[in-house]
This record gives structure tokens, C-alpha cells and sequence, in this order.
């Protein structure tokens, strides 16, 4: 049997003496690597103050602290200025713009086809031709040179003389004064007797050229028994034309007609009388001009109206230059209105042109007529203007 291997002792390491611990002091970890403090030992407590008087002290001229001074007031990012303020302002302008423009420019075009009646020309007088005398029977007449009939000229009938605008005369101050306080005072109570009055002369009395439209008036109570609703001053104080007198105007609504006729007030000699005016009254209670406005045709019709200049923007720019543009009113509202035209190379429209002033109103009796402009465009036409027309006589 063998013998059994030599047993190896085990390994046995050598004592390695411990390694000696760190000891901690104050403001320092046990693994830290600098030499540990005394732990007794205590941080000086610093004094700033010897700072300020340790810095150097920097001297500046007056430019390089002026450049200091801006460089410390400069901003990188000011903050962004508001452009609401320009923006509403430019709108304000243009609105302002456009509103004085279309103020009394809002009535549409009339659309009314109408025909220009032509006048026939007058015929020419002809004198009858000379009868040749009859020989007696019997003897024959002795032979005599031939007679050389006269010529004859027809004569030429006169031609029509042109109508010629001229200004109209001013009266004078004395005679164009017209008490508006008086006149409202009595406007009211003269309005209702003529109303209440029983008889054609209790009218007449109240009424200015009662021989010239005193049977109108007599018509239109026959037919229908005013009441009133209400009676009130007119907010402006037309000028009349010609003679841009002062005219106290009212506005009467009565039950036919709410939206309100135009009543003149006419000045007597006495001092504060005044008798009605009856025709402008009349007419803008019948609404006279809606029937020349809706009118297919018409002939030229006088009627009394309140009028103002227009600047026309229904009408093309080429048409505009050569028209005087008005806006007739034939209400106290202003319900009943609309664009009339005269061209500026007319009697008519030379007048206007000359007599009337932006932003006043005038009233008058004017003659109107529906045509057409030379593309056709159909208008109403003021064709003469009462007491402005005249002859060829100066």
C-alpha cells in the first residue's frame, strides 16, 4: 500500500499593525486631506470695511462721466411704443371726411324713362300772290312791252327771344326785415282760424294773394278737415329766392299727413303782421313732388319746394363739372326728397350756380320736368326758377 502524500501546512498572512484613525476637527470631514486644525481654533471674522479704503480711486473727466452717466441710463429693450393712438385718430379723419361728403347725399337716382316733347316751329307767312287783271271783251288791247312781275319776300316771322338769368335786385334793408319772434308768436293762432273759419272770406282775410289762390284753398277745405298734431318752428330759417329775404318757416303734421308739411309765414307793411302762405303749404301736405318723382312721364311742372346745393355723388364725375346739383325737399321731415339737376351752361343753371351757397337752404318755386342726360341717364331738370327768369330786356 503506498504511503499517503506530505501534508502542506496552510498559509498564514503576517500581522500588518491597523492603520492609526483620522481625528476630526471643527469644519473639516474624517477623510479630508489637509492637515486637521486645532479644534479650539476659531475663523477671524473679516471687516469689510477696509475694502472701500483699499480701492483705487479712478478720476473721470467731464466727458467720460458724461458717457457714464449714459451708459447707465441706456436700455438695451425700451419698451415698444402704442400705435392705437395714430390708428383711431387717422379713422376719426376719415370718417369725418366721408361723412361731410354724403351728409345730404343718400337719395338714389331716379330711374324714370322719360321723353323730351320737341316744340314745333311756327310757319312762315307767305304773302297771296298779285291776281293778274282780266282784258275787257271787244277790241284788242294795243300791244304793249311786257310787264315784269314784283318780287315778293315772304316775311320772316320774329324769332322767339332767349330767356336771360340776371341777378336778382335786392330790396332794400328797410323793406326785408323780418321779426321771427313776432312771427312765432302769431303763426299758431293764425293756422287755427284759418281751420275754424266758416266762410271763403274769413280764409281770404288770412290768406297772402288770396285773389290768386283763394279758390285753391277753398277746393282743398271742401274735400277735407285739417287736424292738427302738431305745430312747432322749423330748426333753420330758409332764405327765399330771389331776393334772399328771410322766410319764417313751420312744420305742421296733421293726421293725413304725419310726416309734416312746410308752412311760410309772409310779412306785412305793419310792423309784426303776417298772413300764411298758402300755395307752399298746400303742396307739401299733397306730396306733390312724390307724384313728379314716381311719375312715368310728366309735362314741366311749377312747384314750391325747399332746396339746397348737393354734391351729386349719384351722378358720374364727368357729369358732376358741367351740373349744378340740388337736393329738393317737399316734407318738414325730410322723408320726401330728392336729386334735381341744372346744367351750368343754361339760364337756369347759371342762376343757381351764382344765387346759392353750400350749406344754406332757400326756398322757392321752381319748374321741373323729367330727361335724360346725353348718356342717357334719366333726371329731374330745373328748368326755371320764379322771378329769376327774365326777357332779353336789361
Amino acid at each position: 500500500m503506498p504511503a499517503p502524500p506530505p501534508r502542506v501546512p496552510a498559509y498564514v498572512a503576517p500581522d500588518v499593525p491597523p492603520l492609526p484613525q483620522p481625528v476630526a476637527s471643527a469644519g473639516m470631514s474624517p477623510f479630508s486631506p489637509v492637515v486637521p486644525l486645532d479644534p479650539v481654533a476659531r475663523v477671524e471674522k473679516l471687516d469689510p470695511s477696509g475694502w472701500v479704503a483699499a480701492r483705487p480711486t479712478v478720476t473721470m473727466d467731464s466727458e467720460t462721466a458724461a458717457e457714464a452717466q449714459d451708459m447707465a441710463a441706456w436700455q438695451p429693450n425700451p419698451a415698444p411704443r402704442s400705435s392705437l393712438g395714430p390708428v383711431i385718430l387717422g379713422l376719426l379723419v376719415v370718417a369725418g371726411g366721408v361723412t361731410w361728403l354724403l351728409q345730404d347725399d343718400f337719395f338714389p337716382p331716379l330711374v324714370v324713362d322719360v321723353p323730351v316733347t320737341l316744340r314745333e316751329k311756327a310757319p312762315l307767312q307767305t304773302s297771296p300772290a298779285p291776281e293778274k287783271p282780266v282784258p275787257a271783251m271787244g277790241k284788242p288791247p294795243a300791244m304793249a312791252p311786257p310787264a315784269v312781275a314784283p318780287v315778293t319776300v315772304p316775311p320772316v316771322a320774329p324769332a322767339e327771344p332767349d330767356l336771360v338769368v340776371r341777378r336778382a335786385e335786392l330790396i332794400p334793408p328797410s323793406e326785408i326785415q323780418v321779426d321771427l319772434e313776432a312771427a312765432t308768436q302769431v303763426a299758431s293762432p293764425l293756422f287755427r282760424q284759418l281751420s275754424e273759419a266758416k266762410t271763403a272770406a274769413e280764409r281770404a282775410a288770412l290768406l297772402a294773394e288770396p285773389e290768386e289762390y283763394g279758390a285753391d284753398a277753398e277746393e282743398f277745405f271742401a274735400q277735407q278737415k285739417l287736424e292738427v298734431l302738431s305745430f312747432k318752428l322749423s330748426s333753420i330759417t330758409p332764405l327765399l329766392l330771389p331776393g334772399r329775404q328771410s322766410a319764417p318757416l313751420f312744420q305742421v303734421m296733421t293726421r293725413a299727413n304725419p310726416q309734416g308739411a312746410l308752412l311760410r309765414l309772409v310779412p306785412r307793411a305793419q310792423p309784426g303782421a303776417f298772413l300764411l302762405d298758402w300755395p307752399l303749404f298746400a303742396e307739401t301736405h299733397e306730396k306733390k313732388l312724390a307724384r313728379v318723382i314716381h311719375a312715368p312721364a310728366s309735362d314741366p311742372t311749377w312747384l314750391h319746394l325747399g332746396l339746397r346745393r348737393s354734391h351729386g355723388l349719384e351722378f358720374a364725375e364727368s357729369q358732376r363739372s358741367g351740373l349744378v346739383i340740388m337736393t329738393l325737399q317737399g316734407s318738414a321731415d325730410g322723408s320726401l326728397t330728392c336729386q334735381a339737376i341744372s346744367p351750368k351752361n343754361t339760364p337756369a343753371g347759371r342762376y343757381l350756380d351764382r344765387e346759392t351757397e353750400w350749406g344754406q337752404v332757400y326756398l322757392a318755386r321752381l319748374l321741373l320736368q323729367k330727361r335724360k342726360l346725353e348718356d342717357g341717364t334719366p333726371a329731374i331738370f330745373i328748368l326755371d326758377i320764379e322771378g329769376a327768369a327774365t326777357s332779353s330786356q336789361p
